[in-house]
């Protein structure tokens, strides 16, 4: 079972002599505020419940998981043994009063949550009309490399440039930033992320997964594609301000033609799943030879 950072109470320790936080479950990091680091910690075979080593991710003998303001150094083995490292304080704190007991800044991060099939249309290439109407500000294309540990991206803009602000541009590099620390970590950590948190989408040559994170003024969709042989990622954005106003307008003029049938944005993108234009469909891509690593 996953737990929510912000709503689960730990046990207040001291790891490698450092004030952190420990729970016996496994944490969703999408919930780990800005700022901390989240490690699993692993067990003896003979005894899964008793913590002998520190790593990343613990994917047998899951003996609970600690969350540090500072990072720890991993060896290139993959993991830290524990020996006398881990020492519990005897009391309990949520995530909120350790940070007030510490004098941490505490940052929530962006909410990220799967989409829905009903969604799935909008995950996927649109005619320029319908970009348009949901004010798309553009994409960015994500590969991981063939060792699937590097971050190349590409900007390609869908939307008049003004809707490519300074505004946009930094909460965008914080969106970024913040799904790096999980789904766009590399490609096992998109396909642990997708396991976990489901997501599944129609559409496509293989099978994607579909995840959105919505701010005040901005919706990001990202479609993942956590194996090798095309490009792992997409992250597409749309600017919420415009999208509300044009449909709107549309649903006005819909109003003064009876005869033409409504449709909200849900059934518009439902439909789309069945006319998605990615080029290619029913085959991989061939990859760029030259790859462009543009600041966001």
């Amino acid at each position: 079972m996953n737990v929510d950072a912000t709503k689960e109470t730990f046990e207040h320790v001291e790891l490698f002599g450092k004030p952190a936080l420990f729970t016996d479950c496994r944490v969703d990091i999408c919930t780990v505020p800005l700022g901390f680091y989240c490690y699993d910690l692993r067990g003896l075979d003979k005894d899964p419940g008793r913590p002998v080593a520190l790593e990343q991710h613990a994917g047998v003998n899951h003996a609970g998981a600690v969350l540090a303001p500072k990072p720890v150094k991993i060896p290139k083995s993959g993991y830290k043994r524990l020996k006398d490292g881990l020492n519990f304080l005897g009391e309990e704190m949520t995530l909120k009063d350790f940070c007030a007991e510490y004098g941490i800044d505490y940052t929530p991060r962006f909410v990220i949550r799967p989409a829905s099939n009903d969604e799935a249309g909008i995950f996927y290439a649109m005619p320029p009309e319908k970009d348009e109407l949901l004010g798309a500000v553009g994409h960015v294309r994500i590969d991981f490399g063939q060792d699937g540990k590097e971050f190349w991206h590409t900007w390609h803009p869908r939307g008049k440039e003004s809707l490519n602000s300074p505004a946009f541009k930094e909460e965008l590099g914080r969106v970024v930033d913040q799904l790096r620390d999980s789904v766009l970590k590399g490609l096992r950590s998109m396909s642990r992320f997708c396991y976990d948190h489901g997501g599944a989408i129609e559409g496509g040559w293989r099978q994607n997964y579909g995840y959105m994170v919505e701010t005040e003024h901005y919706r990001y969709c990202l479609r993942c594609s956590p194996s090798q042989g095309d490009y792992h990622a997409y992250l597409t954005c749309f600017d919420m301000d415009v999208q509300r106003d044009n449909l709107v307008k549309n649903a006005a003029m819909e109003r003064n033609q009876p005869a033409q049938e409504e449709k909200g944005i849900l059934k518009q993108l439902s439909e789309h799943k069945g006319q998605i234009q990615e080029k290619d469909a029913a085959a991989p891509k061939t990859k760029q030879n030259i790859k462009k690593k543009p600041s966001l």
